[in-house]
C-alpha cells in the first residue's frame, strides 16, 4: 500500500467537503416537499415559487412589428 502525504489527505478532504456542500445546496434550492434517498425519490409541489437568483442571463424583449 502507497503512503500519501498530508496534502493528499488534505485535498481528499476538502472535494469530498465541496461535494457534499454543493449536494445540500441543490437540495435546499429544489422545490421538493419530501426527499428519502433510499429508493431515490422526491414529492414535489407544485405550488411553491422560487426567487429568480439573478444569474439566469434573460434575453431582451423584442418590439412588436
Amino acid at each position: 500500500m502507497d503512503n500519501y502525504s498530508m496534502s493528499d489527505l488534505g485535498i481528499f478532504i476538502t472535494t469530498c467537503a465541496g461535494a457534499v456542500v454543493l449536494i445540500c445546496g441543490a437540495i435546499q434550492k429544489s422545490k421538493c416537499e419530501k426527499i428519502k434517498l433510499c429508493p431515490p425519490e422526491c414529492i414535489r409541489d407544485p405550488t411553491i415559487k422560487t426567487e429568480p437568483t439573478g444569474l439566469t442571463p434573460r434575453l431582451p424583449d423584442r418590439p412588436s412589428a
